[in-house]
């Protein structure tokens, strides 16, 4: 209950004070005997003060329109009201109308001219409308009122220059810096500035030479002495100024940044190389001006030395700011271009060591895992990243896909399951999704639960041959739906003619449906576009080539697919025997 009575006690003040802003500079009075007359006006004085009160409460609850209404009201009953004008025009301004608003800070003004504040938010009117004349006039009346108020005079200069009133803004600051009685930093460069801009350099260096006779010891003046020279086409000048910021503060890098760039426009590219070396080994360089360098030489650039000397400024970069996880991002981003896969992931994990909350330095760091394939890393740090980001979709089938790899299938199929339900409006990615739901389904004998999830990711791309070619495989090894799986099998090679992958699983569907010199035929395909290094591809042909009677045959692509590697557990037998068995 105390806050509200603290409120309530707030807004009796200000009903309070509505009586004097009703009658202030309402303008002459006569003298009125009648006592209706008198009625009147007391009733006409508790209308402005319950219709203004409300409005204040209005506006500070922030409903601007039921505001505006109510010191409508108010200007029915006294429209030379300033208080009234005042609160009317700051709304209007507020939404975005100046034009309308000026009039009513006008009419506030006018009714009370010594009010700093509303003359305040008069120029601050003529400015949004551009009319930087006007605003002159108020400074400079203001000025006359309160001559001590300096920041009055920063806004009369700033008026002066919106005017392009330049030798008026040079003798207002100089007012000012009279005021202030010493040298003022900001006053010199915003004359300093503005001798520039008017190509009065000699003033200009006078004024910098002040600065430096005030304080020898900031090299940022030298530096600006150093540029000023440079405009006016004096580079020897311009060196001598850029030598003793060097002489003064030698571990200072903005003294070499400068040295860098004079060394450019003097196209010695190397000397200019060196001096960004040495501000790059200073800690003190904020790390937003050492990768914005960095990006303008690695960015746009098809010069090998060019991309050499960024990728060196990064390298000191990481061992001048070690804690600085965006630089090593850079870094890592530079090495990966140069195809240093393991450099480029060593400076990721520093990266997300550094700070682990950022999304981009985990994709950075998980994509270099899958690149390296290194599964056992990827499966740990995608592990890692989805406990900092539970609903991203991405990490989730980074570890569905290595742990599939690492033959851990439960774990892929509950984190592509899981992941499924994160992903909004990428029909690609769902795709990805069903397509490994469908495999680590297969894998764990959720053979229904495969079919489907290859069903849905069909649907949502009929001719995604890696899901035709996987599903019919699956089904012919399971030896189901053969009729289907030819059919998605045909269409897979039709869309990637020459895949010896395909060509092994048209091959074997035909086979499983006992067209053997179909098959065989097939078979072959595969064999001659690369499938002779596979020993799966290699003993289903054996297989064919003994059901078409040619059994010799058929025992010596079974020893060359045990010369290849691992197939199926029977071939050992199928060889000893010289025998098909099937499971």
């Amino acid at each position: 209950m105390k806050p509200a009575i603290k409120k309530q006690f707030c807004f009796g003040l200000i009903y309070s004070m509505v009586s004097v802003l009703f009658f202030s500079c309402s303008g002459p009075k006569k003298s009125v005997s009648t006592t209706s007359v008198k009625k009147h006006s007391q009733i006409d004085e508790d209308k402005f003060k319950a219709s203004f009160y409300d409005g204040i409460k209005q506006k500070i609850l922030g409903n601007y329109d039921d505001a505006m209404g109510h010191f409508r009201r108010c200007l029915v009953i006294n429209p030379i009201s300033p208080a009234a004008n005042f609160e009317v025009s700051e709304i209007l301004s507020y939404n975005k109308r100046p034009d309308s608003a000026l009039v009513y800070m006008n009419k506030a003004v006018n009714g009370d001219p010594g009010n700093v504040w509303y003359r305040y938010f008069y120029a601050q009117n003529l400015q949004e409308l551009g009319r930087y004349k006007e605003v002159i006039k108020v400074y400079q009346d203001l000025i006359k009122m309160h001559p001590g108020n300096t920041d009055l005079y920063y806004k009369l200069a700033l008026a002066q220059l919106q005017s392009e009133q330049y030798k008026e803004a040079i003798e207002t600051y100089n007012s000012l810096e009279q005021k202030l009685g010493s040298p003022d930093e900001d006053i010199s460069m915003s004359k300093i500035e503005i001798f520039e801009k008017i190509k009065d350099y000699a003033k200009a260096e006078e004024e910098i030479q002040k600065l430096i006779k005030h304080d020898p010891s900031t090299p940022q003046y030298y530096d600006m002495l150093g540029n000023l020279y440079e405009l006016e086409g004096k580079p020897d000048k311009a060196f001598e100024q850029y030598q003793k910021m060097e002489e003064l503060h030698p571990h200072d890098a903005m003294v070499h940044l400068s040295l860098a760039n004079y060394y450019k426009t003097k196209n010695q590219d190397q000397k200019a190389f060196e001096e960004l070396e040495k501000a790059f080994d200073e800690p003190a360089l904020d790390i937003d001006t050492k990768i914005r360098i960095i990006l303008g030489l690695s960015t746009f650039t098809n010069s090998d030395s060019i991309f050499s000397q960024a990728t060196t400024l990064a390298r000191k970069m990481v061992v001048a700011n070690p804690t600085e996880p965006q630089a090593h991002a850079v870094y890592g981003e530079l090495l990966l271009r140069n195809k240093d896969l393991a450099g480029a992931r060593d400076q990721y994990r520093i990266a997300v060591r550094e700070d682990s909350n950022k999304y981009a330095y985990w994709s950075g760091l998980l994509e270099l895992e899958g690149q390296l394939n290194d599964m056992k890393s990827l499966e740990s740090e995608s592990h890692e990243a989805i406990g900092l980001f539970p609903n991203n979709a991405q990490f989730y089938y980074y570890n569905g896909f290595a742990n599939m790899q690492l033959k851990n299938f439960d774990n892929a199929l509950y984190a592509f399951k899981t992941g499924l339900f994160y992903v909004l409006n990428d029909s690609a990615m769902l795709g990805m999704y069903y397509t490994n739901i469908g495999d680590a389904s297969y894998y764990t004998k959720r053979f229904s639960a495969s079919d489907s999830a290859y069903e849905e990711a069909l649907k949502i791309n009929p001719n995604n041959d890696n899901v035709l070619n996987n599903y019919s495989y699956y089904l012919s090894v399971r030896d189901t739906n053969l009729t289907l799986a030819e059919k998605m099998s045909k269409k897979a090679n039709e869309l990637v003619p020459g895949n010896d992958s395909y060509e092994d699983t048209y091959g074997w569907i035909l086979y499983m449906s006992g067209k053997y010199q179909d098959a065989k035929e097939w078979e072959y395909k595969a064999i001659t576009h690369g499938g002779d290094r596979n020993a799966t591809v290699l003993e289903h042909y054996g297989d064919i080539l003994f059901k078409l009677g040619n059994k010799d045959s058929a025992v010596e692509y079974w020893i060359k697919a045990k010369d290849r590697g691992p197939s199926s557990d029977l071939l050992e037998r199928k060889i000893k025997d010289k025998n098909l068995y099937q499971k």
